[in-house]
């Protein structure tokens, strides 16, 4: 199947479309490789498309799902401590707000249980993953998991067996669908009347305030902000009715939606919906100057990188996310520039990176080797990171910020 393309918005369905950000061909960020199938590695376009109608900012190449999601899935949430600890705190949220003792949680895209472990003990919990081998780490901890794609016919299925859910929640995984319809027709069949559908995703807005195109990936074909959002939720007879920026990801916005009620909304909707308007990013005219931005961004790391490996000091990077993939390979960097990326994530040790075929090693190598540069891809944890890695600093390793503007510490 491999690859299809729109022509139409994802959430207003007009054509208006303008191209604001080509990226290049990459492989999908998630397929980590081996030597003996390098020749299997398959490009797509990344482009980004910006919609007059409605001001949704997506891809329109859709590289089809068994491609990004293959049976084993290289991420886990609960690698990244600083992930585990923003989950326990949305979890918070919502107890106190949302939901009482014996109310059912629904999780789309549950990963590996990381939001749904805080609810175990009062409350009943449903995740739904497509990953098989992530939905099964779940099911250890105790969360009752179905593994396959989120479907109105899935939706009907769990209200037979489980009732109907106070909360549905999607986290970084709202941004990754095509056919949005489907989806929050399902949300529909599984809320309860009062009930509450809450969405985290990559915020729009700060990711061109920073200048993050490394988050730009064939999984993410959304970039949302507010006003698209209402527009959807508007055709669904749903309304938006409170809406967070979060720190989380480099900026992401949690997105409150339910059945259209007399219930207030919340000011911060018209607030956020204020900002963005004043950003710009309701025009194409913000847009324009993108490209050049993050283009000068990558000039100013391959220059870098390039000149230390001239001088013969050692580059390496740090991190294996799915946005570093992103970045190296719109940078061209392969082996010859970074020597190696560490990564926790057992899975991705001992491949290859998408594209840059760059080794993957456990972290363990850091004990002993001091490289002179340390490209670090993980850049939205920076702080933790170079709090973490200080006996690292202390033996003469620096790090390379890459966003929002290349710095080294």
């Amino acid at each position: 199947m491999g690859h299809l393309r729109n022509d139409t918005c994802r959430v207003c369905k007009g054509s208006d479309l303008t191209r604001i950000l080509s990226l290049g061909e990459h492989p999908p960020v998630d397929n980590f490789t081996d030597a003996e199938h390098l020749k299997d590695e398959k490009r797509y376009p990344l482009d980004v498309y910006f919609c007059g109608t409605c001001n949704l900012v997506q891809l329109l190449d859709v590289v089809a799902e068994d491609e990004l999601f293959h049976g084993e899935y290289a991420y886990f949430s609960s690698a990244s401590a600083p992930l585990v600890e923003h989950f326990r705190s949305y979890a918070e949220d919502l107890k106190n707000e949302q939901l009482q003792s014996g109310d059912l949680v629904i999780d789309i895209g549950s990963n590996d249980g990381v939001l749904l472990q805080n609810f175990v003990e009062n409350y009943r919990v449903l995740g739904i993953e497509p990953s098989s081998n992530v939905a099964e780490i779940a099911r250890q901890k105790g969360i009752e998991t179905i593994d396959g794609f989120f479907t109105v016919e899935m939706a009907k299925k769990i209200v037979e067996t489980h009732g109907k859910a106070k909360v549905v929640t999607a986290n970084n995984v709202f941004a990754h669908i095509d056919d949005v319809d489907e989806i929050i027709r399902a949300v529909q069949e599984l809320l309860t009347p009062d009930g509450v559908f809450v969405s985290e995703s990559h915020y729009l807005l700060d990711l061109i305030e920073h200048r993050e195109f490394d988050t730009v990936y064939h999984e993410h074909l959304c970039y949302y902000s507010v006003k698209p959002l209402i527009h959807l939720f508007d055709r669904f007879d749903m309304e938006v009715f409170d809406v967070r920026r979060i720190d989380v990801h480099g900026g992401s916005i949690r997105v409150y939606a339910r059945r259209k009620s007399n219930a207030p909304v919340h000011s911060r909707v018209q607030d956020i919906l204020s900002i963005e308007e004043q950003a710009g990013i309701h025009s194409l005219t913000r847009f324009n100057d993108f490209q050049k931005e993050v283009e000068e961004i990558r000039d100013k790391l391959v220059t870098l990188v390039r000149s230390f490996r001239k001088e013969g000091k050692i580059v390496t990077a740090y991190g294996a996310p799915a946005k570093g993939n992103t970045l190296l390979n719109f940078c061209g960097f392969n082996s010859h520039d970074i020597k190696y990326v560490t990564d926790t994530t057992p899975y991705k040790i001992g491949l290859l990176t998408p594209g840059s075929h760059i080794p993957v090693e456990s972290p363990e190598i850091l004990k002993t080797d001091t490289p002179d540069y340390i490209l670090l891809l993980a850049w939205n944890y920076k702080d933790f990171i170079l709090k973490k890695e200080q006996e690292l600093r202390d033996r003469g390793a620096k790090f390379i910020i890459p966003i929002p503007t290349v710095e080294i510490v």
